[in-house]
């Protein structure tokens, strides 16, 4: 497995973005490889954390079409990109994020 780090800036309120970025959420559901992106907003700088099958398929991403919409847009700058192996067995071990419908559901 593979991680990638991408934050960026923007000065747009989060709520302008919400509609935008439920696009992109949607069609990232398509992106071969893709385990889990769990989307970042620390003040002005946002981003995800993007856990993919391995680095050839993250580097693809990285190299498509959505990623270069997303650096030419003029909203955004400052981008910044961090490469992660990760500890696949520890990994396994924790789990991925709580889905939080399923959270929400009390063990039996």
């Amino acid at each position: 497995m593979h991680a990638l780090l991408i934050t960026f800036h923007s000065s747009a309120p989060i709520e302008d973005l919400q509609a935008p970025f439920g696009d992109y959420a949607a069609a990232l559901r398509s992106i071969p490889g893709l385990i889990s992106k769990t989307w970042l907003k620390d003040g002005e700088t946002l981003g995800g954390f993007h856990v993919f099958t391995d680095r050839a398929l993250a580097d693809r991403y990285l190299a498509s079409e959505m990623v270069a919409a997303l650096t030419a847009n003029d909203a955004f700058d400052n981008f910044a990109i961090v490469r992660y192996d990760v500890l696949a067995d520890l990994s396994i071990t924790t789990g991925t994020p709580a889905d939080p419908i399923t959270a929400a559901i009390p063990s039996r």
